[in-house]
């Protein structure tokens, strides 16, 4: 059993160094700035959705001259479970991370599949991968018990450990499907599960499909063309430095939520609850009376009159019948939240933003 744990091979240089470095101290940032439970659940909703779509648009599900579009939507309503059942996970710090855990990670993605995609199941045959061969079918087994183990173990550093466990896990290809949808999951779980958590808002399946090609290049120049032993330095380097982008945006997206929300705050004629109203407007697009029962606790009947009130005001404008009217921003809200594009934002800024009435520093 000990020759099959999987033993990575890979060196970390000073700019990778410093780069591991940054991202941890802006973990660091993050956890000290503790969105509202509200805010956070908003933001976090948005990220499962952008984790799903991305990861099913990197492989390029549905895609040709005639998109299928039934094959994109099943595709992303089963990520979105398959990061739900992540999520999860990433909670229950104290189970191990066994085989059956990436299986069923995978069985997520997977959910409805035809049967002989054999979801969760190691598959059955070789699985050519462009121009790179994985191990074969009678090797999985061994590899996977022994990738297992390394999990349970893992390296100094979870950052680290995360990009690792992504590669391996395409190293191995151990299923018919879904390999790759499974390893950015896997990944996404690894990172949760530590200190280095980023309050499950990071979304490396958008960034990733940013820079599509250069993620495959990456992936194909650590592997070579077949299974075998690699050194995992070209993927690491490129793994961080995408890892550092994605933490950059959201640092930024966060530190600009603190400014719209304390500018809505401190306008004149808006209760706290229109406030936030107007906040989940900008972050989500959309606003029905349901939508403001949901956010606020009130009764419909008190979510009627706000609403009204934020329309005569000139804050909201509604369009639609009265069952299904939806409220959008008007010129008010623009001119209030109006600013240059933010910069990634410096330390001090982000610590600054702790003494807002939405956010708080431990």
């Amino acid at each position: 059993m000990s020759s099959l744990i999987y033993r990575p091979n890979y060196n970390l240089s000073s700019d990778m160094e410093r780069t591991l470095h940054e991202v941890q101290q802006r973990a660091w940032l993050v956890e000290k700035m503790l969105l509202m439970p509200r805010y956070e659940a908003w933001i976090h909703r948005e990220v499962v959705v952008e984790r799903a779509t991305a990861t099913t648009r990197i492989e390029g599900i549905g895609e040709g001259e005639v998109p299928d579009t039934k094959a994109v939507e099943l595709a992303n309503a089963n990520a979105q479970r398959a990061y739900g059942f992540v999520d999860y996970l990433s909670d229950l710090t104290d189970e191990p991370l066994t085989e059956l855990v990436v299986r069923q990670v995978n069985r997520e993605f997977l959910h409805g599949a035809v049967a002989t995609l054999t979801p969760g199941v190691y598959r059955r045959g070789q699985n050519l991968v462009g121009n790179y061969r994985p191990p074969d079918q009678g090797d999985v087994p061994g590899l996977m018990q022994g990738f297992a183990a390394w999990l349970q173990n893992g390296v100094d550093n979870p950052i680290v450990a995360a990009g690792l466990a992504h590669l391996h896990l395409v190293a191995i290809h151990p299923f018919l499907d879904g390999n790759g949808r499974t390893a950015r999951g896997l990944e996404a779980l690894v990172l949760q599960r530590s200190e280095f958590h980023f309050k499950k808002l990071l979304s490396m399946e958008k960034q990733l499909l940013n820079v599509r090609p250069q993620y495959f290049n990456a992936i194909e120049r650590t592997l070579g063309s077949a299974f075998g032993s690699y050194d995992a330095t070209p993927w690491l380097e490129f793994y961080l430095s995408v890892l550092r982008v994605e933490v950059d945006r959201l640092i930024s997206q966060l530190t600009e939520w603190h400014q719209h929300l304390e500018k809505l705050h401190d306008a004149g004629g808006l209760s706290s609850r229109q406030a936030d109203a107007i906040a989940f407007l900008i972050r989500t697009g959309h606003l029905t009376r349901a939508d403001y029962v949901e956010i606020t606790g009130v009764s419909p009947v008190t979510a009627t009159r706000d609403l009204n009130d934020l329309t005569s005001k000139g804050w909201l404008k509604a369009a639609g019948a009265t069952t299904a009217r939806q409220y959008a921003a008007t010129a008010l809200v623009a001119a209030l939240l109006e600013e240059p594009v933010l910069r990634p934002p410096s330390d001090q800024r982000m610590m600054a933003a702790c003494a807002s009435p939405s956010f708080a520093c431990s």
